[in-house]
């Protein structure tokens, strides 16, 4: 596909998880898109491959860049694969416009997976339940080399490790250009609660302080 030049637009906002969740709030539709939408979406995509770490993406065809609507906000969501199965960017439109004002990376295909719980320094590769985690997480503080991680999918996940100021987490989606860790460390009961809400497939986690980490 030839992307040609443009007058320059105000740039798009990568948002994180929780502003997207607010946009699903009250559902979604299905929304038929004309290709001028959706090559926008494309030559977003294109632009942003090196920041967002797409570098292998290639362009797919327009027949499998779809849309939906939000009920609840005047927002399009247009989806593009990324060519990672059920990943996509998420390019939004709103007021009609003709240029994404917002996007986000999100693996739907994350989301009816069984998380894994991994901690190599214990030798623990199990299940990411409730009890597993409560039991190994607050581990982490008496051993500064040692981390968690739950793995949803590929590059999505969330992990965790502790030094004297406490235990500070981070979380990935899709990729590292997409990579975030909260603001402030926190306290063993904090991080298992954050935990436990990411592997049980609750979003409270999403809505804690985060900002995106250059990785």
């Amino acid at each position: 596909m030839f992307f040609s030049r443009k007058p320059k637009l105000p740039p798009s906002r990568l948002i994180q998880l929780h502003e997207y969740l607010g946009i699903l709030e009250g559902g979604t539709e299905d929304h038929a898109v004309g290709d001028a939408v959706k090559r926008s979406a494309l030559e977003l995509v294109h632009g942003l491959r090196e920041p967002l770490r797409l570098n292998a993406w290639t362009v797919p065809e327009l027949a499998q860049v779809f849309a939906r609507r939000s009920k609840a906000d005047d927002a399009l969501l247009v989806h593009v694969p990324l060519g990672i199965p059920d990943c996509f960017f998420i390019a939004i439109f709103r007021n009609g416009s003709a240029a994404a004002q917002d996007y986000l990376l999100f693996d739907i295909g994350a989301e009816y997976q069984q998380p894994m719980l991994d901690c190599p320094d214990f030798g623990v590769a199990e299940a990411a339940n409730e009890a597993n985690i409560r039991h190994w997480v607050p581990l982490l503080q008496d051993n500064a080399d040692a981390f968690a991680v739950i793995e949803l999918r590929g590059g999505t996940y969330m992990q965790v490790f502790a030094d004297p100021k406490g235990f500070h987490l981070e979380h990935q989606l899709v990729t590292t250009g997409a990579h975030y860790r909260s603001t402030e460390p926190v306290s063993a009961d904090q991080a298992v609660d954050t935990l436990v809400s990411y592997a049980c497939g609750k979003y409270e986690w999403a809505y804690k302080h985060w900002e995106r980490l250059e990785l």
